[in-house]
């Protein structure tokens, strides 16, 4: 990406930052026309802000590239704004409207926004026959940057034949032969809003006092049933996990198809991943410089609930399945050619998969090293203070060395600081008949990566139907084991939880040659 590049992002991303250190938001009112055929938007919104400083001229919101601001008004008043695209994150613009007279610290102003237009974007937006998904991620709508949270009121007007959903309560619904008219009213503490309008069936449960809903499109319909009942599953593990549930509602949409033998983990998966986001209070918007830190803090609770739900079998293979995501994104996608920290230093308002899955690893890892006590602990903390509110990974940091006295900084920095990756393998293992009862194996440990730093790991010896668990320290440089066991072992494996972040798990288990002595 390159030091020039950076500090230019960090330069446009900063202001950005500074404009939701100036104002906060705290009403929001839209109300949008869905064209579903032409995949077209109609929207009107109404936004009401706080100025927090005195002699503040101007604010910014992201919106989608795709949607075409018309006006802003202040009253009757039109007011000057300027659209500009970024060039590193496609499909998404940057609007900033500026005020005729310097507002004073605690000045309320009320903005309506007119815009139209059709939604750009491959993850965020997808528009078809079967309706129109537009994600957070597609910020079709005007976000404030850095705002801490706010009460909302959505209406969403579309055809008949269309379900709408977003978040709130649903308390209006009227249908004519023409239109359909969803309302809904946010009173939780929020950060971002969300809109799906289209085919779905829809599962409501009552579920430890929680209100459920799922709403599955039209190539999942068959497996509604089976989706709420993992949707209780995954509520019972955040429970276990985090403790009181921070709201009364939460409403999930899922319209991806997946292989049978796959299904449940990949609903376990995104249920797990989108709960985060909602236990913390959304907080997917709050100062784009943690927009990161907030994606992968949501896919290690998706670990998590997995191998509570799933069991560790069905945890362990999705790790797997994200390490070797992550070790094909470091060749190729974006973030992989800068350590997560200096990335992290560019503000940007999207979070690149292999940035997420390494931070992701890296937490995960932490969990191990701290054990599970402890870590879940720092999580509740976390929320505690930071729920629906700014934070990232140093605001984390500083809650967990507090909790655990542990260098968690150092320990990020060993992690996060660096694109080095750790491959091992397995050479020259043999086992050998120590005594009556006791057997020695003996094995190369070779680090055909680059990283090179202390980290503890298990190794896992089985044979003849016995388990041994070791924990070792791995220096990172190439190093000859010896373990002793009462059982003679057939097969050696490294880290069989999947907590070391190893691009080469697949060959870090091997057959064990027997050579026994008398």
């Amino acid at each position: 990406m390159g030091w020039v590049a950076r500090q230019k992002r960090e330069f446009f991303f900063a202001s950005l930052a500074q404009s939701g250190i100036q104002m906060e938001v705290k009403r929001y009112d839209i109300h949008v026309n869905c064209l579903v055929r032409q995949g077209q938007l109609q929207a009107t919104t109404v936004v009401t802000l706080r100025a927090l400083l005195p002699n503040v001229t101007r604010h910014c919101f992201v919106l989608n590239s795709g949607l075409k601001v018309t006006s802003i008004k202040r009253g009757e008043t039109q007011l000057a704004f300027r659209e500009r695209e970024f060039t590193d994150v496609t499909g998404l613009k940057a609007v900033w409207v500026y005020f005729p007279v310097s507002l004073r610290e605690n000045d309320d102003v009320q903005l309506i926004f007119v815009y139209s237009g059709r939604p750009v974007g491959k993850t965020g937006v997808q528009i078809d026959g079967n309706g129109i998904r537009l994600s957070r991620k597609s910020a079709w709508y005007p976000v404030g940057a850095g705002f801490d949270s706010f009460t909302a009121r959505i209406t969403c007007v579309t055809c008949p034949g269309l379900i709408s959903v977003s978040d709130g309560e649903l308390i209006c619904f009227t249908e004519s032969d023409d239109r359909v008219v969803h309302v809904w009213e946010v009173k939780e503490p929020i950060s971002g809003l969300s809109l799906t309008s289209g085919k779905f069936e829809m599962a409501c449960r009552i579920h430890r006092g929680v209100k459920l809903e799922l709403y599955m499109g039209q190539a999942l319909k068959d497996t509604i049933e089976p989706g709420i009942d993992l949707f209780c599953d995954v509520l019972d593990a955040y429970i276990d996990m985090l403790g009181k549930p921070p709201a009364e509602r939460f409403a999930s949409v899922l319209r991806r198809r997946y292989p049978t033998d796959e299904r449940d983990v990949r609903v376990v998966t995104a249920l797990g991943h989108e709960m985060a986001h909602v236990w913390w209070g959304s907080p997917i918007s709050v100062g784009f410089g943690h927009t990161w830190f907030h994606e992968s803090l949501a896919r290690t609770m998706a670990y998590e609930t997995v191998g509570r739900v799933l069991g560790s079998d069905a945890e362990i293979q999705l790790v797997h399945e994200e390490i070797d995501r992550w070790a094909t994104d470091a060749t190729l996608g974006p973030g992989a050619a800068e350590s997560v920290l200096l990335w992290a230093k560019s503000r940007a308002p999207y979070a690149p998969r292999p940035i997420c899955i390494r931070t992701a690893l890296a937490l995960r890892l932490l969990r191990y090293t701290l054990g599970e006590d402890m870590f879940f602990e720092i999580l509740r903390r976390h929320l505690s203070v930071y729920r629906a509110k700014p934070s990232g990974l140093r605001d984390f940091v500083v809650v967990a060395e507090r909790a655990s006295g542990m260098d968690i900084d150092g320990f990020m920095k060993q992690w996060l600081g660096t694109t080095a990756g750790f491959a091992y393998r397995i050479r020259s293992a043999t086992c050998s008949r120590k005594s009556k009862e006791r057997f020695v194996t003996r094995f190369s440990l070779a680090n055909t990566g680059d990283a090179h730093s202390p980290v503890k790991a298990d190794i896992l010896l089985e044979g003849d139907g016995v388990e041994t668990y070791e924990q070792l320290m791995i220096t990172g440089r190439n190093q000859v084991l010896v373990i002793v066991t009462n059982h003679p072992v057939n097969s050696v494996v490294l880290d069989p939880g999947a907590y070391l972040p190893n691009i080469s798990w697949r060959n870090c288990r091997v057959a064990v040659e027997r050579k026994f002595t008398q």
